[in-house]
Protein backbone atom coordinates (compact mmCIF):
# COMPACT_ATOMS: atom_id res chain seq x y z
CA UNK A 1 0.00 0.00 0.00
CA UNK A 2 3.18 2.50 0.13
CA UNK A 3 1.94 5.20 -2.71
CA UNK A 4 5.26 4.65 -4.46
CA UNK A 5 5.06 1.33 -5.37
CA UNK A 6 1.45 1.51 -6.63
CA UNK A 7 0.39 4.67 -8.16
CA UNK A 8 -0.05 5.07 -11.62
CA UNK A 9 1.23 7.83 -13.79
CA UNK A 10 -0.14 10.05 -16.18
CA UNK A 11 2.65 11.73 -17.60
CA UNK A 12 3.47 9.76 -21.50
CA UNK A 13 5.90 6.87 -20.84
CA UNK A 14 9.39 7.52 -20.43
CA UNK A 15 8.53 11.40 -18.87
CA UNK A 16 9.18 12.79 -15.77
CA UNK A 17 11.85 10.54 -14.46
CA UNK A 18 13.68 12.42 -12.04
CA UNK A 19 17.00 13.29 -14.19
CA UNK A 20 17.00 16.93 -12.55
CA UNK A 21 16.68 15.58 -9.09
CA UNK A 22 19.40 12.66 -9.76
CA UNK A 23 21.25 15.42 -11.44
CA UNK A 24 21.16 17.50 -7.93
CA UNK A 25 22.09 14.20 -6.22
CA UNK A 26 25.46 14.11 -8.20
CA UNK A 27 26.69 17.47 -6.87
CA UNK A 28 25.67 16.86 -2.94
CA UNK A 29 22.21 18.34 -3.21
CA UNK A 30 19.99 17.42 0.05
CA UNK A 31 16.05 15.38 -0.76
CA UNK A 32 13.07 15.99 0.74
CA UNK A 33 9.84 14.49 0.77
CA UNK A 34 10.55 12.12 -1.50
CA UNK A 35 7.12 9.99 -0.34
CA UNK A 36 4.37 12.51 -1.51
CA UNK A 37 3.33 13.24 -5.12
CA UNK A 38 0.12 15.18 -6.35
CA UNK A 39 -2.09 12.04 -5.85
CA UNK A 40 -5.35 11.52 -7.59
CA UNK A 41 -7.80 8.77 -8.38
CA UNK A 42 -7.15 8.04 -12.03
CA UNK A 43 -9.31 6.22 -13.82
CA UNK A 44 -7.78 3.43 -15.52
CA UNK A 45 -7.94 2.64 -19.28
CA UNK A 46 -7.68 -0.59 -21.34
CA UNK A 47 -3.74 0.13 -21.94
CA UNK A 48 -3.04 0.46 -18.21
CA UNK A 49 -2.78 4.46 -18.16
CA UNK A 50 -4.74 6.49 -15.57
CA UNK A 51 -6.83 9.94 -16.22
CA UNK A 52 -6.89 12.46 -13.63
CA UNK A 53 -10.26 12.61 -12.49
CA UNK A 54 -12.41 15.05 -10.18
CA UNK A 55 -15.65 16.74 -9.90
CA UNK A 56 -17.87 13.41 -8.65
CA UNK A 57 -21.73 14.02 -9.62
CA UNK A 58 -23.31 10.93 -8.75
CA UNK A 59 -22.54 7.48 -7.48
CA UNK A 60 -19.98 6.19 -5.02
CA UNK A 61 -16.27 4.74 -4.83
CA UNK A 62 -16.03 1.80 -3.25
CA UNK A 63 -12.92 -1.06 -2.27
CA UNK A 64 -12.52 -4.52 -3.26
CA UNK A 65 -15.51 -5.60 -0.34
CA UNK A 66 -18.02 -3.07 -1.97
CA UNK A 67 -17.62 -0.34 1.05
CA UNK A 68 -17.33 3.57 0.67
CA UNK A 69 -13.84 5.03 2.46
CA UNK A 70 -14.02 8.56 1.76
CA UNK A 71 -16.11 11.30 0.92
CA UNK A 72 -15.80 11.07 -2.93
CA UNK A 73 -16.11 14.80 -3.41
CA UNK A 74 -12.55 15.27 -1.18
CA UNK A 75 -9.99 17.53 -3.23
CA UNK A 76 -8.39 14.59 -5.74
CA UNK A 77 -4.99 15.31 -3.83
CA UNK A 78 -6.73 14.12 -0.72
CA UNK A 79 -8.90 11.57 -1.89
CA UNK A 80 -5.87 9.87 -3.47
CA UNK A 81 -4.01 10.06 -0.09
CA UNK A 82 -7.66 7.91 1.13
CA UNK A 83 -6.96 5.44 -1.37
CA UNK A 84 -3.40 4.44 -0.67
CA UNK A 85 -4.09 3.99 3.03
CA UNK A 86 -4.94 0.31 1.93
CA UNK A 87 -4.29 -2.19 -0.55
CA UNK A 88 -8.20 -3.41 -1.02
CA UNK A 89 -8.54 -0.01 -2.11
CA UNK A 90 -6.09 -0.11 -5.15
CA UNK A 91 -8.28 -0.99 -7.14
CA UNK A 92 -11.23 1.28 -6.33
CA UNK A 93 -14.65 0.34 -8.19
CA UNK A 94 -16.88 4.10 -8.94
CA UNK A 95 -20.15 2.50 -9.10
CA UNK A 96 -23.05 4.42 -10.76
CA UNK A 97 -26.21 4.76 -12.46
CA UNK A 98 -27.57 5.69 -15.74
CA UNK A 99 -29.14 9.25 -14.90
CA UNK A 100 -26.47 10.39 -17.82
CA UNK A 101 -26.83 8.17 -20.05
CA UNK A 102 -24.11 5.82 -19.49
CA UNK A 103 -21.50 8.44 -19.62
CA UNK A 104 -19.11 8.98 -16.65
CA UNK A 105 -20.71 11.53 -14.11
CA UNK A 106 -17.08 13.08 -13.32
CA UNK A 107 -14.62 15.17 -14.91
CA UNK A 108 -12.07 12.57 -16.47
CA UNK A 109 -8.93 14.01 -18.80
CA UNK A 110 -9.63 11.81 -20.78
CA UNK A 111 -12.87 9.66 -19.97
CA UNK A 112 -12.44 7.25 -23.01
CA UNK A 113 -14.91 5.28 -25.02
CA UNK A 114 -17.56 3.31 -23.02
CA UNK A 115 -17.70 0.47 -25.42
CA UNK A 116 -13.24 0.11 -25.74
CA UNK A 117 -14.07 0.42 -21.38
CA UNK A 118 -16.74 -2.72 -21.81
CA UNK A 119 -14.69 -4.58 -23.76
CA UNK A 120 -11.29 -4.21 -21.88
CA UNK A 121 -13.31 -5.04 -18.51
CA UNK A 122 -11.94 -1.25 -17.01
CA UNK A 123 -15.85 -0.38 -16.74
CA UNK A 124 -18.61 -3.18 -15.88
CA UNK A 125 -21.85 -3.18 -16.33
CA UNK A 126 -25.32 -4.57 -15.17
CA UNK A 127 -28.71 -4.52 -14.86
CA UNK A 128 -28.85 -4.67 -11.13
CA UNK A 129 -27.01 -3.83 -8.37
CA UNK A 130 -26.71 -7.56 -7.14
CA UNK A 131 -25.48 -8.62 -10.38
CA UNK A 132 -22.89 -5.95 -10.75
CA UNK A 133 -21.79 -6.90 -6.98
CA UNK A 134 -21.76 -10.41 -7.76
CA UNK A 135 -19.47 -9.89 -11.15
CA UNK A 136 -16.98 -8.25 -9.04
CA UNK A 137 -16.79 -10.03 -5.78
CA UNK A 138 -18.58 -6.53 -4.23
CA UNK A 139 -20.33 -8.30 -1.36
CA UNK A 140 -21.10 -5.26 0.65
CA UNK A 141 -22.06 -2.64 -2.77
CA UNK A 142 -25.78 -3.53 -2.60
CA UNK A 143 -25.95 -2.57 1.40
CA UNK A 144 -23.68 0.15 0.68
CA UNK A 145 -25.94 1.97 -1.94
CA UNK A 146 -28.88 1.87 0.24
CA UNK A 147 -27.41 3.51 2.87
CA UNK A 148 -25.73 5.79 0.59
CA UNK A 149 -29.51 6.50 -1.07
CA UNK A 150 -30.82 6.70 2.39
CA UNK A 151 -28.77 9.47 3.01
CA UNK A 152 -29.26 11.46 0.16
CA UNK A 153 -33.21 11.27 0.76
CA UNK A 154 -32.35 13.00 4.56
CA UNK A 155 -29.44 15.32 3.08
CA UNK A 156 -26.57 14.09 5.69
CA UNK A 157 -23.92 11.71 4.78
CA UNK A 158 -23.24 10.24 8.42
CA UNK A 159 -20.27 8.02 7.37
CA UNK A 160 -17.85 10.51 5.42
CA UNK A 161 -19.61 13.91 5.57
CA UNK A 162 -20.15 14.49 1.72
CA UNK A 163 -21.39 17.80 1.06
CA UNK A 164 -20.87 19.22 4.10
CA UNK A 165 -17.97 21.27 2.92
CA UNK A 166 -18.61 23.68 0.08
CA UNK A 167 -16.14 22.63 -1.81
CA UNK A 168 -17.91 19.66 -2.39
CA UNK A 169 -21.03 21.03 -3.98
CA UNK A 170 -18.87 22.71 -6.20
CA UNK A 171 -19.32 20.11 -9.47
CA UNK A 172 -22.57 19.19 -8.37
CA UNK A 173 -25.84 19.67 -9.45
CA UNK A 174 -28.43 17.36 -7.18
CA UNK A 175 -31.79 18.87 -6.09
CA UNK A 176 -32.26 17.14 -3.21
CA UNK A 177 -31.60 18.46 0.29
CA UNK A 178 -27.80 18.05 -0.19
CA UNK A 179 -26.80 18.63 -3.97
CA UNK A 180 -23.70 16.54 -3.19
CA UNK A 181 -25.45 13.74 -2.37
CA UNK A 182 -27.29 12.10 -5.86
CA UNK A 183 -28.27 8.50 -5.11
CA UNK A 184 -27.57 5.38 -7.20
CA UNK A 185 -31.36 4.19 -8.36
CA UNK A 186 -31.38 3.82 -12.29
CA UNK A 187 -29.82 0.77 -14.30
CA UNK A 188 -28.43 -0.56 -15.70
CA UNK A 189 -25.40 0.31 -13.17
CA UNK A 190 -21.52 0.71 -14.43
CA UNK A 191 -18.53 0.50 -12.33
CA UNK A 192 -15.40 2.00 -13.42
CA UNK A 193 -12.01 0.71 -12.48
CA UNK A 194 -10.14 3.28 -10.40
CA UNK A 195 -6.23 3.21 -9.73
CA UNK A 196 -4.13 5.80 -7.73
CA UNK A 197 -2.68 7.97 -10.27
CA UNK A 198 -0.60 10.73 -9.31
CA UNK A 199 -0.26 14.58 -11.37
CA UNK A 200 3.60 14.82 -10.58
CA UNK A 201 6.03 14.52 -7.54
CA UNK A 202 6.12 16.50 -4.42
CA UNK A 203 9.25 16.06 -3.31
CA UNK A 204 12.84 17.12 -4.63
CA UNK A 205 15.98 19.40 -3.95
CA UNK A 206 15.97 21.04 -0.49
CA UNK A 207 16.31 24.49 -1.22
CA UNK A 208 16.03 27.57 0.71
CA UNK A 209 14.14 31.27 0.44
CA UNK A 210 15.55 32.31 -3.03
CA UNK A 211 15.57 28.46 -4.37
CA UNK A 212 18.99 28.02 -3.71
CA UNK A 213 19.71 24.03 -3.39
CA UNK A 214 21.00 23.04 -0.24
CA UNK A 215 23.03 19.88 0.94
CA UNK A 216 22.09 18.23 3.59
CA UNK A 217 24.02 20.39 6.04
CA UNK A 218 22.39 23.13 4.68
CA UNK A 219 24.84 24.97 3.07
CA UNK A 220 24.44 26.09 -0.37
CA UNK A 221 25.05 24.95 -3.91
CA UNK A 222 26.53 27.84 -5.94
CA UNK A 223 24.67 28.78 -8.98
CA UNK A 224 21.94 25.88 -8.43
CA UNK A 225 18.13 26.40 -8.35
CA UNK A 226 15.46 24.72 -8.01
CA UNK A 227 11.47 24.98 -7.99
CA UNK A 228 7.84 23.39 -8.76
CA UNK A 229 8.58 19.15 -9.17
CA UNK A 230 11.87 19.28 -8.94
CA UNK A 231 11.67 20.92 -5.43
CA UNK A 232 10.92 19.47 -2.38
CA UNK A 233 7.63 21.36 -2.42
CA UNK A 234 6.76 24.43 -0.10
CA UNK A 235 3.95 23.09 1.01
CA UNK A 236 5.08 19.82 2.57
CA UNK A 237 2.38 17.13 2.73
CA UNK A 238 -0.94 19.69 1.82
CA UNK A 239 -2.32 20.93 -0.99
CA UNK A 240 -3.88 23.90 -0.66
CA UNK A 241 -5.51 24.36 -3.85
CA UNK A 242 -5.36 24.15 -7.81
CA UNK A 243 -2.25 25.68 -9.30
CA UNK A 244 -0.32 24.85 -6.51
CA UNK A 245 2.79 23.19 -8.75
CA UNK A 246 2.51 26.24 -10.73
CA UNK A 247 2.21 28.77 -8.55
CA UNK A 248 5.43 27.32 -6.41
CA UNK A 249 7.29 27.16 -9.41
CA UNK A 250 6.37 31.10 -10.69
CA UNK A 251 7.28 32.19 -7.23
CA UNK A 252 10.36 30.42 -6.76
CA UNK A 253 11.64 30.88 -10.40
CA UNK A 254 11.02 34.41 -10.01
CA UNK A 255 12.65 34.75 -6.42
CA UNK A 256 15.88 32.83 -8.37
CA UNK A 257 16.30 35.28 -10.86
CA UNK A 258 15.97 38.23 -8.35
CA UNK A 259 18.85 36.21 -6.15
CA UNK A 260 20.40 35.47 -9.55
CA UNK A 261 20.81 39.05 -10.42
CA UNK A 262 21.50 40.05 -6.92
CA UNK A 263 18.11 42.58 -6.25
Amino acid sequence: GVPGDSAWSMAPDGTNTGEPIAAGIAVGAATGLLDQGWFCPGLEHPDGHGSFTLGFRSGVIVNASGDRYANECLPYDRFGKEMAKAVDRIPSWFVFDNREGGGLPAIAMPEGNRADHLAAGTWVEADTLAELAEKLGLTNLEATVARFNGFCETGVDEDFGRGADEYDTFFAGGEGPNKALVGVHQGPFTAARFVLSDLGTKGGLVTDEAGRVQREDGSVIAGLYATSNSAANAFGAFYPGPGAPLGTAMVFGSLAVHDIMGA
